[in-house]
């Protein structure tokens, strides 16, 4: 720790150094202009190369400059939500006016999503709830997995700080769908998928669409989706290195990071890698928790040809290998003496064709993809008297899977889109395990399943009418049809069952004036049993469970009302988003017949309501007038209950009331060494929740979900420097997560939070 913050010191210092010598010389003029809107920019960081001096524009994008009497200058424009250009000034242009176009970064264009339709459209224009993840967020707070990335996203709740299951609006991973650039993503955990085999720095942005999604995506979209979008591979001719390198205290993690690209106009590639390693984390009350050191190794290509404005293709390939545990005692308080770790391969590759004639027919689309990996899943046993380990079931998952996707997009009208498409995918699952006891000196083995999984193909209809300029209607409608294998067992050929569902979707959007937007909707969303649920027999850090093969789909009413929009100048942004969702068929535990088994799984009734708030305001002006304060609000509440157990029976799994407050000060500072600099203070707020699911009849519960747990705050700061004379644009981020070292047990978690955490990252731009 010591080494660390010696570094931090020097790394610091070399950026506070000022060089404040500039000559005398010609003031010039100009104005920065949006290459898109053609709108002014206000605020851009305007400095000039080797020297000390800056400014930035003013709120019409205007600026005035002094520079040396030199031939040429190479003045250097930046801004957070544009990408940085250097403009070479000629003495033609010292008694003139200057020009400069900047382009947007899309990965901070947060009011655009295209996974709601699957084309470009406002988050503001959607009938349901929306959120985008920039790049830089992920990068700048040192995220390690998905659900750290989404946890301060209203309505996301996170359990463990690895590896958590992914809770939306009180539902798991089940019920929502993870894609990568719109390819579904399947896993091999009984609580579904969640997304440790992505590396999440490999991404442009993160967009999530809460409530039903059936009718595009199909089966399981009950409670949103999130799809990680890739950066497109082409751009302007330009060769560039991303270097990121990242330390933890808590659990003497280090995290390194690789980019690098090739664009062309028509061409493009960028490869990408990751490396993480830690040792195991400690708690706020300062134990150490055992078993919770993780490593990965992610390698990312993306490609791809621009054949004409009409045709383009992209290719990715993505390779994971993890080696994680979980701590001790996390599947509950008698499990201390049960030791579970994992370790993974992954391999994913994608391919997508895009012709968009740009007339009626406005694109045409056809995704493939395919994923292969492996799991051994290690359940080690310790006598409770010697503290040996006795005895070990090792599991070890074989996955493979693939699907495709071909959609139109029509223009009917001028105010009438259409998107039309067939889309299904495939999945195999082999769980073959052994049987390790080290005081008999024993060792068995177990067949499992050979070939289980499941197989669904679907159509989707989905229309969209703009009716004057205040409103906005959208309708869809899906058919599935699905087949359950529970595949070979030894010589015996396992039972297979069908199913089908229809799902559909209806809302509007009305628009009293450009800022303010009312949103309803009504949707029939479904999850189609997996082979898991149905037929398998699996052990898992709840115990031994066997599939129930007359389990039905479960579906879901939800029923979304939101208002968002901007007030006070247009400096107040805010989104409110009210849910109801009705569960018929439910899947859910139950207890089993079968001696050995601890529990099995059925179709009951539940229904969940709440809702999700957020608000930002920006202050311009604050202290200087380069420099601005942000303040952000989220909160979201849930309520749900299990229908078959009572008239108000608590349904599993559903956090309390949680809330964040941030404030983040942004300034600028335009000296030879540093251009400017961000300080953020966050809070995180968990109220108790006393209302938990009852333990089911035969099990000790599970790994989550069956503790109460007792209100929290926690307080976490960050600040951070860049500079744009330096070479490689350096920036250097120091986090303190957790400032108070507050020791308190997250919502369902039979474990404590990770203590305090002193973060650093540096990363350069060549």
């Amino acid at each position: 720790m010591i080494k660390v913050l010696r570094s931090l010191f020097v790394a610091l210092f070399v950026f506070g150094f000022i060089n404040s010598s500039f000559g005398q010389g010609k003031t010039i003029q100009g104005v920065v202009i949006d290459f898109d809107s053609k709108a002014p920019i206000p605020f851009v960081n305007i400095s000039i190369s080797n020297v000390s001096k800056g400014t930035a524009t003013d709120a019409e994008g205007r600026f005035k400059i002094n520079i040396a009497k030199e031939k040429q200058t190479t003045i250097i424009l930046s801004h957070v939500n544009y990408y940085r250009k250097e403009v070479l000034v000629s003495d033609s242009l010292f008694s003139g006016n200057l020009t400069v176009y900047l382009t947007p970064k899309e990965f901070q264009l947060s009011d655009i999503v295209v996974s709601a339709g699957l084309y470009e459209q406002r988050t503001d224009k959607l009938t349901k709830a929306a959120n985008v993840i920039s790049h830089r967020e992920i990068r700048d707070n040192m995220n390690s997995n998905i659900i750290d990335v989404l946890n301060k996203t209203p309505g996301f709740t996170q359990v463990w700080e690895y590896h958590s299951p992914i809770i939306l609006r009180g539902l798991n991973s089940n019920r929502l769908i993870i894609m990568k650039d719109g390819n579904r993503r399947i896993g091999t955990f009984p609580g579904g998928y969640f997304g440790q085999d992505i590396n999440v720095y490999d991404n442009q942005k993160i967009e999530i669409v809460k409530g039903p999604g059936s009718v595009i995506y199909g089966s399981g979209a009950i409670s949103g989706i999130i799809n990680l979008v890739s950066a497109e591979p082409f751009g302007s001719n330009s060769n560039s290195i991303q270097l990121s390198s990242g330390y933890g205290s808590n659990n003497n993690e280090f995290l390194e990071l690789m980019k690098l690209c090739h664009k062309r106009e028509k061409f493009g590639m960028s490869l990408s890698g990751k490396y993480r390693k830690t040792d195991e984390m400690i708690y706020g009350s300062g134990e150490i928790a055992d078993n919770s050191n993780v490593e990965d190794r992610d390698i990312s290509l993306n490609t791809g040809y621009k054949f004409s404005d009409k045709h383009k293709i992209t290719f990715n390939a993505n390779y994971h290998y993890g080696d994680w545990g979980k701590p001790r005692g996390f599947n509950g308080p008698t499990k201390r003496f049960t030791k579970v770790r994992n370790k993974e391969e992954n391999f994913h590759t994608d391919f997508a064709y895009n012709y968009t004639p740009k007339g009626i027919v406005e694109s045409v689309n056809l995704n493939l993809y395919y994923d292969s990996g492996w799991r051994d899943y290690y359940q080690y046993k310790y006598s409770v008297v010697s503290g040996k380990v006795s005895t070990l079931d090792l599991v070890h998952y074989k996955n493979s899977y693939g699907g495709a996707r071909l959609y139109t997009i029509l223009n009917l009208s001028k105010n009438n889109k259409m998107t039309a498409g067939i889309d299904c995918y495939l999945f195999r699952l082999d769980n073959p395990s052994e049987l390790f006891d080290y005081y008999n000196d024993t060792h068995g083995t177990v067949e499992g399943y050979k070939g289980a999984g499941q197989q669904n193909i679907g159509a989707f209809i989905n229309d969209e009418w703009q009716i004057g300029e205040k409103w906005q209607i959208v309708a869809g409608v899906r058919y599935d049809a699905a087949t359950v294998l529970e595949g070979k067992k030894g010589t015996i050929v396992g039972r297979n069952e069908k199913r089908d569902a229809f799902s559909g979707n209806a809302g509007f959007v009305y628009s009293p004036n450009n800022t303010t937007h009312i949103s309803f909707n009504a949707g029939r969303a479904f999850r189609m049993p997996i082979t898991e649920e149905m037929f398998t027999r699996v052990i898992s850090c709840k115990g031994i469970k066997v599939g129930n093969p007359d389990l039905q789909p479960e579906y879901s009413w939800n029923f979304d009302v939101g208002l968002r929009g901007k007030t006070l100048k247009e400096k107040l942004k805010y989104d409110i988003a009210l849910f109801y969702n009705i569960l018929d068929d439910f899947i859910n535990e139950a207890p089993a017949d079968e001696p050995d088994v601890d529990f099995t799984l059925r179709n009951t009734d539940a229904k969940l309501m709440g809702g999700e708030f957020s608000a930002d305001y920006q202050f311009n002006n604050v202290l200087k007038p380069s420099n601005s304060l942000y303040l952000g609000l989220g909160a979201a509440y849930v309520y749900g209950i299990e229908l078959l157990e009572g008239e108000n029976a608590p349904m599993f799994g559903v956090p309390p009331f949680k809330m964040n407050i941030e404030a983040i000060y942004r300034g600028l500072v335009n000296k030879k060494w540093i251009t400017g600099y961000s300080v953020k203070l966050d809070t995180e707020y968990a109220a108790a929740q006393n209302r938990v699911a009852k333990i089911p009849e035969g099990t000790e519960g599970g790994p989550w979900g069956y503790v109460p747990s007792d209100a929290h705050a926690v307080l976490n700061f960050a600040f951070g420097v860049n500079s744009n004379s330096l070479i490689g644009f350096p920036k250097l981020r120091f986090i303190v997560k957790n400032i108070l070292n507050t020791d308190y047990q997250p919502f369902g978690s039979y474990i404590p939070a990770m203590g305090r955490n002193f973060k650093v990252i540096l990363s350069f731009h060549f």
